[in-house]
C-alpha cells in the first residue's frame, strides 16, 4: 500500500472479508473431515458387526476382529489371547496382516501369556493401556519385555463382556515413532467391543456343540454298555469311546479280582496299548489308591506324585504324563476303577472328572448287570437240571400259556415230545384235557389241585399255581401206587365190614330177645352194656362202609338241589337227638329258592352230619344256628354251636379220619359218641362237588363249620383224551 497512513478501511473491510471467508472455509473443512471421519467409523463399525457377528466359528471370530482393527488403526499388526480351559493357559491366535493382503493369516498355538505386568493392569482394570519405547510409557518390565519383542509401541485392549474378561487384544507397532491416537483407540475399542460379543457367542456356541458331541458319546456309552450282556465287547467299546470324548490318549479300565487284592486290567480305548498280562496291586500306584478310597484323582503331574509307579507304564506301554482315575462303584461296593491318560492340553480339569465318573458309573451299571445275569443264569441251570431231573412230573408255561418247559417224568407220563411242545400252547399239547385248561384259561382260581390220569393209566395228583412274572405250574406227583393201596384198604375194610355185619346182627338179635327175659340188676346192666357196644360196632361199620362207597367217587348223581330242603331234612332227621338233650336249632330259611348243581343224597349227609355234630358237642339245654348267604356262583352254609369249642392245636385235624379231639364230658349219663369219620366224610363230598370245608372256634365260645359249594359243580377229577 502506497498510502502514508497504511491500509485504508476499504482494504481492511476487504481482509476481514477474506479471513471470514477463510474462516467458513476452515470451519466447512473441519466439519467435512468430522464428517468424513464418523462416516468410516460408523461404516467400519457396521461392516466389523456384520463380519464378526454372522459367524458362529471362534477362530473366524476372532480373525474378523483382528482385520477389522487394523483397518480401524495404523497398527502393523494385532494378537488376540483368548484364555484356554486351563489355569494359566491362552489360545493365541495371530492374524498378520500387510496393507496390501486381502486376507488374514492366522497361525494358532497354545502357550503361557506373556508376563506384561500392564497385561495384569488391563485385565484386573478392563481399561485399555499402552506401551512406547519413545517417548518411554510403561514400567521398566514392560519396557524390556517390549524391546525383547521388538516392538516400538504395544496398545493393549481388554477383550471382556458383562464385566467378564474373554482375553487380551494387542495392536502391535514395530516402527519408531508410531502410535495410537485418542479416536483409534476409541475405534479400536469399540471394534474390540463388538468382536467380545461375537467371541463370546461362538464360544456358547462350541461350547453347546462340544456338550452335545460329548452326551452323544456319553448316551453310545451308556447305551452300548446297557443294551449287550457281552461284558468284554461292552467295556472294550465303552473305554474307546471314552477315548474319543475326553481327546485323551488312553482310556482303561481296570477291574477288581474275586480275592479283591489286585486290580486286572480289562478293556482298553487307544491303539498304543500293550494289555495283556497287566495287574496292579491294591497298595500301589494311583489306581490302587483310588480303588482303596473311593475317591477320583487328578494327577497332572504325575511324576511329582508320590503315588504314581513307573512300573506300570512298564506294563502299559505308557509314557504317563497326567493321569484322571475315577472308582467304579454299585451300593457302596468297589469294582474297580478307569483311568484317563494324557491329555492333549496336559492337565485335567473337573468337567473331565465329571464325565468321566458318569462313563465309570455306566460301566459299574453294566458289570453288575453282568454279573447278576451270570448269576441267573448259574441258579437257572441248576433249576432246570432239577426240574427236567425230578421224579415228578413238571410243566412250565408262560403268562400267555405257551409252554416253557416239560421235564422227562411229564414227557414219559403224557407221552409228549418236550422239544416239540416247547413254544406250542399248553391246551394244544394237552387238548381236551382239564390240565391245558388249568395251565391257559383266564378264569381260573389258582392256585388249584386235581388228581390227572394220563394215556398210561397213571394217576398223578396235580398242583397247579402261578409263577410270578413267568406263567403257570403244574406240578404232578405219582400216586397210583398210594391210589392202589388206597383201593386195596377199602377192599380190606369192606370185607371186614360185611364180614363183621353178619356176627354183629345176631349178636344184636340175641339181646333184644333178652330184653324180655327176667333178668337180674347185674344182668339187666350187662345186656344193656352188650347193646351199646353192639350199637357202636353196628355205627363204626356203617360209618366206614360209607366211607369206602363216598371215597370211591361212584354212583354220584348230580341234579338240582334246594339248599333249604337239605337242611330241612336234616334238622327234621335230627330233631329228636336235638330234644333229647333239649337243645334249640335256630334257622331262618332263604328268602328265595337256592338252587346248586349237586347229589341230594351225598350232600344231605353232609348236613346231618355237621347238625349231628354240632348236637353232640353242645352242652344241654344249648343252641344252634344254620344259617345260608349266596351270590351268583356260590353258596355258603354256616353251622355254628354254642359248645366248649374246639382246641387250637385240634383245628388242622377235625377232618382227618377217625380223629377225635379231646372232649370234656359235663354229663356222664349221656356220653359223646361218634365214630371219627363223620366230618372226613363231610370233607370228601364237598371236595367232590369242589367246595371247601373248614372251621372257626375258639375255646369255651362254641364253633362255626363253614361250607361252601359252587352253584354249577367243578370236578376234581380229569383224564386226557388224545384227539
Amino acid at each position: 500500500n502506497d498510502s502514508p497512513t497504511g491500509y485504508d478501511a476499504e482494504a481492511l473491510a476487504t481482509v476481514e472479508i477474506i479471513a471470514a471467508r477463510t474462516a467458513e472455509v476452515l470451519a466447512f473443512a473441519r466439519q467435512s473431515a468430522s464428517q468424513s471421519y464418523l462416516f468410516h467409523k460408523l461404516s467400519l463399525l457396521y461392516q466389523a458387526t456384520h463380519a464378526i457377528t454372522s459367524t458362529r466359528d471362534r477362530q473366524e471370530a476372532v480373525r474378523q476382529t483382528a482385520a477389522h482393527l487394523l483397518k480401524a488403526t495404523s497398527a502393523d499388526s494385532c494378537e488376540v489371547l483368548v484364555f484356554g480351559e486351563g489355569p494359566g493357559l491362552t489360545t493365541r491366535f495371530r492374524p498378520q496382516l500387510g496393507k496390501s493382503v486381502q486376507h488374514t493369516v492366522v497361525s494358532m498355538v497354545t502357550e503361557s501369556m506373556p508376563e506384561y505386568p500392564v497385561h495384569k493392569q488391563v485385565l484386573r482394570d478392563l481399561k485399555p493401556a499402552t506401551l512406547s519405547v519413545v517417548p518411554p510409557q510403561g514400567t521398566p518390565r514392560d519396557m524390556s519385555m517390549l524391546q525383547e519383542e521388538g516392538l516400538a509401541a504395544v496398545a493393549v485392549f481388554p477383550l471382556s463382556t458383562h464385566n467378564q474378561a474373554l482375553g487380551l487384544v494387542r495392536l502391535l507397532y514395530s516402527q519408531a515413532g508410531r502410535q495410537i491416537n485418542e479416536q483409534e483407540m476409541e475405534l479400536a475399542q469399540a471394534v474390540i467391543n463388538i468382536g467380545a460379543v461375537g467371541l463370546q457367542d461362538a464360544i456358547h456356541l462350541e461350547t453347546a456343540k462340544a456338550r452335545a458331541d460329548q452326551l452323544q458319546l456319553l448316551g453310545d456309552i451308556g447305551r452300548d454298555l446297557t443294551s449287550t450282556l457281552e461284558l468284554e465287547v461292552a467295556l472294550e467299546n465303552a473305554m474307546q469311546n471314552a477315548q474319543r470324548l475326553l481327546g485323551v490318549e488312553a482310556c482303561v479300565l481296570f477291574l477288581l479280582d474275586e480275592p479283591g487284592e489286585k486290580l486286572i486290567l480289562k478293556a482298553s480305548g487307544g491303539t498304543t496299548l500293550r494289555i495283556r498280562d497287566v495287574a496292579i496291586r491294591l497298595e500301589e500306584g494311583i489306581a490302587g489308591w483310588v480303588a482303596r478310597n473311593k475317591q477320583p484323582l487328578i494327577a497332572n503331574d504325575v511324576r511329582a506324585n508320590p503315588l504314581y509307579h513307573s512300573s506300570i507304564d512298564g506294563q502299559t506301554g505308557l509314557l504317563t504324563s497326567s493321569v484322571l482315575c475315577v472308582p467304579m462303584e454299585t451300593r457302596g461296593e468297589i469294582l474297580g476303577v478307569i483311568e484317563a491318560i494324557n491329555h492333549p492340553r496336559g492337565t485335567f480339569v473337573e468337567g473331565d472328572q465329571q464325565m468321566l465318573t458318569s462313563v465309570a458309573s455306566w460301566a459299574a451299571v453294566a458289570i453288575e448287570n453282568a454279573n447278576l445275569f451270570q448269576r441267573v443264569a448259574e441258579e437257572q441251570r441248576r433249576l432246570e437240571a432239577t426240574l427236567v431231573e425230578t421224579a415228578d412230573a413238571v410243566v412250565l408255561t408262560d403268562r400267555s400259556g405257551k409252554i416253557i418247559l416239560v421235564n422227562k417224568a411229564a414227557a414219559q407220563a403224557f407221552r409228549i415230545n418236550a422239544d416239540m411242545a416247547a413254544g406250542r400252547m399248553a391246551d394244544e399239547i394237552f387238548f381236551g384235557h382239564p390240565l391245558g385248561g388249568l395251565l391257559v384259561g383266564q378264569e381260573v382260581s389258582l392256585p388249584t389241585t386235581m388228581e390227572v390220569t394220563t394215556p398210561t393209566e397213571r394217576t398223578l395228583y396235580a398242583s397247579v399255581s402261578e409263577v410270578t412274572d413267568v406263567g403257570r405250574v403244574a406240578v404232578m406227583q405219582d400216586i397210583t401206587a398210594l391210589k392202589q393201596i388206597d383201593r386195596m384198604r377199602s377192599q380190606l375194610l369192606g370185607t371186614a365190614a360185611h364180614d363183621l355185619k353178619n356176627p354183629l346182627n345176631a349178636i344184636r338179635l340175641g339181646a333184644d330177645l333178652l330184653n324180655d327175659a327176667p333178668l337180674s340188676d347185674q344182668q339187666r346192666k350187662a345186656l344193656n352194656m352188650m347193646q351199646r357196644a353192639t350199637d357202636s360196632m353196628t355205627n363204626l361199620i356203617t360209618g366206614l362202609l360209607e366211607t369206602i362207597r363216598v371215597e370211591s367217587n361212584a354212583n354220584l348223581s348230580f341234579e338240582p338241589c334246594q339248599v333249604n330242603d337239605l337242611i330241612r331234612r336234616a334238622i327234621e332227621d335230627l330233631r329228636p337227638l336235638a330234644e333229647a338233650r333239649n337243645h334249640t336249632i335256630a334257622y331262618e330259611p332263604p328268602h328265595e329258592a337256592v338252587l346248586i348243581i349237586g347229589d341230594p343224597s351225598r350232600l344231605n349227609s353232609v348236613m346231618a352230619n355237621l347238625l349231628s355234630n354240632a348236637i353232640k358237642f353242645t352242652e344241654l339245654g344249648g343252641k344252634i344256628t344254620l344259617s345260608v348267604d349266596w351270590d351268583e356262583d356260590l353258596v355258603n352254609v354256616h353251622v355254628t354251636d354254642n359248645g366248649p369249642g374246639i382246641p387250637e392245636d385240634e383245628i388242622p385235624r377235625v377232618f382227618e379220619h377217625l380223629f377225635r379231639g379231646r372232649v370234656t364230658v359235663r354229663d356222664p349219663n349221656n356220653p359223646i359218641e361218634g365214630t371219627g369219620l363223620g366230618l372226613a366224610l363231610a370233607k370228601t363230598v364237598v371236595e367232590q362237588h369242589g367246595g371247601k370245608i373248614w372251621v372257626t372256634s375258639k375255646t369255651g365260645e362254641g364253633a362255626t363249620f363253614h361250607v361252601t359249594l359252587p352253584r354249577e359243580p367243578t370236578p376234581k377229577t380229569g383224564s386226557l383224551r388224545r384227539g
